[in-house]
């Protein structure tokens, strides 16, 4: 059993990034790097000179290091394979790059300044004569607020020595916070390598977001495979005291939550992109926006996408650069567990988001150096008590296939960056993620515990009873895996187990990673105190089955009617994926088994359904065999749908209480007293409206599931309901507040019943789900393309990547951009 738990995570993972960074920084390829030439990269300016900047803290490092080892710290990663961006040359370049697109390069702001003036000179504010110099005093204003911004937000790109310092201190905090280590592929990272060298361009590094250590993870990977270190979109929200000085300068470039109606920010920033792309720095982004709270992917957002593409035709066919390109190389980084989950977990619970501060990541670095014994406490019943444990453990960095840009356009008439499909693009990446996503063995055991958990409803129970649960789950992983080498492995190697080590491992992976979830080693007991820890570690590998569960949620709903046919079916899993369209990446999606022909077909020859003839309808009809399959994966969909019920009661309740305190009031209201914001009596807030929700849905307790009512699935649930237009969601004047104003009533009641239907929570009413008429209005309902040109979609996503962080924490107004 040891060595079963050594080995599981596969040897395709084959290297440690902590593992001997100082002695051996440089990890060796799967071929050797050329040495014929003396640099690989054809940009002008590509400077060799790697000077030393002499201080206290390097001095420090040489003589505890030694120099020649700290020497050889990111020694050939620039000049000889990509560009040196830490000379002083190249600075002065970026520098000289961005003041001269402010002060005469860039004629968009000449425009901006002109329109701004024409408008003073219109409304009689200045005179004709005066029309210049007031466009040179705002020209000038303006030029000199970029300028301020760009020092505050740009990266500064210090000495090779400054890397190498870094690279030691933050090995130094890594190893301790993570012992059992960062691991790789060499493989994967070869691949990548061998693809640049071919011919040099910027890599377009896109990884998944889960945690902040995203950012030092890939660094840390780029320092040791002779990769130049990327410069990173980041938010602003990271911009604090020292340590925002400190990201600056290991490439940083800090953007806004929102640009607020700036006219010239958006386009500063493509001047920045610009820059660094037709220079070949690798460049990277997290298109999700923001980190994910519950394991999933989120949508991606388009505003830096929308940036790349239009560069990509500016420097073709403006520019005339016809061999330009960019090289996406999405990236799968899958924790353990996160060092935030205990904050996310009181997010989901509907707590307000901790904000960044320079204590909070000093916190986080000191506790690497705490002298707490990582030992398993156990309560007087004998559970496991990790209160105040350190919980850590591995992190798993996986490549999926990269593509350049040209290859996902693929047609050259295309001239006009319009007609590129941002939604595409964001998809392909995403889905590439997913594909590439390493499965640990923690997350299988958090699915299975889950969906026990949905299904026999204790709180305590053996150990040797999940196993049956485990199993399923494990097969059902299995089948969903057979591309992925990794995860195929260690999910072959769990069903080979005998149930007592699978029993072993259950409690080994309980007592390492959860808090609320305790085990009992000695009576072999499993005790759930919250299951809502177990939430991300489901989600890590829901995606693999999600289409699979709604089918047989649906076929548990219809099953012994004649109803439970080809067409109802995918009627209402029709439904049901839109639905989810915020939770789940069910656009663009190639792989053939997520269809629900494929699904049913495949359920029947498992013989968990089976086909029969119909005496009432010409269509066969689908009749359940193995009960227990089915409800135990039905399960794990429901929450989703619940927490739109839970969203849709509330939305209706607190309306109608908030319309009949609005009429009260103005009849109390005098002609000398007037001074009520209508919007603020009349409509919840976005805020309030989550706060209300998670206070009454736990005080009526609705459903047992805390799934159902965390925060994250009700803000996706609420912007979905404002795309279809059942409800709006506004600003006030001031742009402080945001409201929910109920849309279109009589939809939104339909589809509460409807949903209640799927729940079955009134078994009184008339059944909506087998009355084809009912069905096809939700259908109408649901059925709106909300796709629009890119320029509207991205007035509403407004261009950042931390976009879903203020819609998570601020809720912001602007729809999610999806087709839903």
């Amino acid at each position: 059993m040891s060595d079963f738990k050594e080995d599981i995570s596969n040897s395709d993972f084959d290297v440690n990034i902590l593992d001997d960074p100082i002695s051996e920084p440089n990890v060796d390829l799967k071929f050797p790097l050329p040495i014929d030439k003396e640099t690989y990269v054809d940009v002008e300016g590509n400077y060799k000179t790697l000077r030393q900047s002499f201080n206290l803290l390097n001095s420090a490092f040489r003589m505890i290091v030694g120099g020649s080892k700290y020497d050889k710290i990111y020694q050939n990663n620039e000049y000889k394979y990509f560009i040196n961006k830490h000379s002083d040359e190249f600075r002065q370049k970026f520098k000289d790059y961005m003041n001269n697109k402010l002060e005469k390069d860039d004629k968009k702001l000449d425009e901006i300044v002109y329109s701004l003036i024409n408008q003073e000179l219109n409304m009689k504010l200045i005179d004709a004569k005066d029309f210049k110099p007031r466009f040179n005093e705002v020209k000038e204003y303006m030029v000199k607020y970029y300028k301020q911004n760009n020092e505050k937000n740009l990266p500064t790109f210090p000495s090779h020595n400054f890397i190498r310092s870094a690279y030691i201190t933050v090995m130094i905090i890594m190893r301790r916070l993570f012992p059992k280590g960062v691991w790789v592929s060499k493989q994967d990272i070869s691949n990548l390598y061998k693809r640049y060298l071919e011919d040099p361009m910027s890599i377009i590094w896109t990884p998944s977001h889960q945690s902040h250590l995203d950012y030092i993870i890939l660094h840390l990977i780029c320092v040791r495979f002779t990769i130049s270190t990327p410069a990173v979109i980041a938010g602003e929200n990271l911009n604090v005291a020292v340590v925002g000085g400190l990201l600056k300068n290991l490439g940083a470039i800090f953007i806004p939550r929102s640009f607020n109606n700036e006219l010239y920010t958006e386009r500063n920033l493509n001047n920045v992109i610009e820059f660094i792309l037709i220079n070949k720095i690798p460049f990277e982004v997290f298109i999700e926006g923001t980190r994910s709270r519950d394991g999933k992917l989120l949508l991606p957002k388009y505003g830096i996408l929308k940036s790349l593409v239009s560069i990509y035709f500016k420097q073709r066919f403006e520019e005339h650069k016809p061999r330009f390109d960019m090289l996406f190389q999405p990236v799968a980084v899958t924790y353990e567990r996160v060092y935030e989950n205990d904050e996310f977990l009181k997010e989901l619970k509907g707590d307000d988001k901790t904000q960044e501060s320079l204590l909070g990541i000093l916190s986080v670095a000191g506790s690497a150096f705490s002298n707490k014994k990582d030992e398993i406490i156990r309560d007087k019943q004998g559970f496991t008590d990790n209160s105040t444990r350190k919980l850590t453990g591995k992190i798993f960095v996986k490549l999926g296939e990269s593509f350049t840009l040209s290859e996902f356009i693929d047609d050259s008439s295309l001239t006009d960056e319009k007609q590129v499909n941002l939604k595409k693009l964001g998809f392909k990446i995403l889905h590439e993620i997913n594909k590439n996503s390493y499965v640990p063995k923690v997350s299988i055991i958090g699915t299975a515990l889950q969906a026990y958990d949905y299904f026999a409803q204790k709180s305590i129970f053996p150990v040797k009873d999940l196993i049956p649960v485990l199993r399923l789950v494990v097969e059902a992983l299995l089948r969903e895996n057979e591309f992925s080498t990794t995860n195929k492995t260690i999910l072959i190697d769990m069903l080979n187990c005998s149930n007592r080590e699978l029993e072993d491992l259950v409690i080994d992976e309980v007592s390492s990673f959860f808090r609320f979830i305790k085990a009992n080693d000695e009576k072999r007991l499993i005790k759930i105190e919250s299951p809502i820890e177990l939430l991300y570690y489901k989600n890590l590998t829901i995606h693999l089955i999600i289409q699979r569960c709604l089918v047989m949620y649906i076929v548990s709903l219809l099953d012994g009617t004649e109803y439970c046919n080809r067409r109802i079916i995918g009627k209402l899993f029709y439904i049901l994926t839109g639905f989810l369209k915020n939770e789940f990446l069910f656009d663009y999606d190639e792989n053939e088994r997520n269809g629900m022909t494929f699904i049913i077909q495949d359920l029947t020859d498992m013989e968990i359904i089976a086909k029969e003839h119909s005496d009432v309808s010409e269509l066969s009809v689908y009749k359940i065999i193995d009960h227990q399959y089915v409800k135990i994966f039905a399960n794990l969909a429901q929450p989703f749908l619940e927490s739109y019920v839970v969203l849709i009661s509330n939305i209706l309740e607190l309306t109608t209480d908030l319309a009949s305190k609005y009429a009260r009031a103005k009849q109390q209201q005098t002609h000398s007293k007037i001074i009520l914001d209508d919007d603020e009596l009349k409509y919840p807030t976005t805020k309030g409206l989550l706060n209300y929700i998670i206070v009454q849905s736990r005080r009526k307790a609705q459903f047992k599931s805390l799934e159902s009512i965390n925060k994250q699935y009700l803000v996706s649930d609420l912007y979905y309901l404002n795309n279809l237009q059942l409800i709006k969601i506004f600003k006030n004047k001031a742009k402080t507040k945001a409201f929910v104003q109920i849309k279109c009533p009589r939809d939104l009641q339909v589809l509460n019943r409807f949903l209640n239907q799927l729940l079955q929570t009134n078994t009184k009413e008339k059944n909506l789900l087998t009355d084809e008429i009912e069905v096809n209005y939700v259908i109408d309902i649901t059925n709106k393309n909300f796709d629009r040109d890119y320029d509207e979609l991205e007035r509403q996503n407004r261009a950042n990547d931390n976009y879903y962080e203020k819609q998570y924490d601020e809720l912001s107004v602007k729809p999610r951009a999806s087709k839903l």
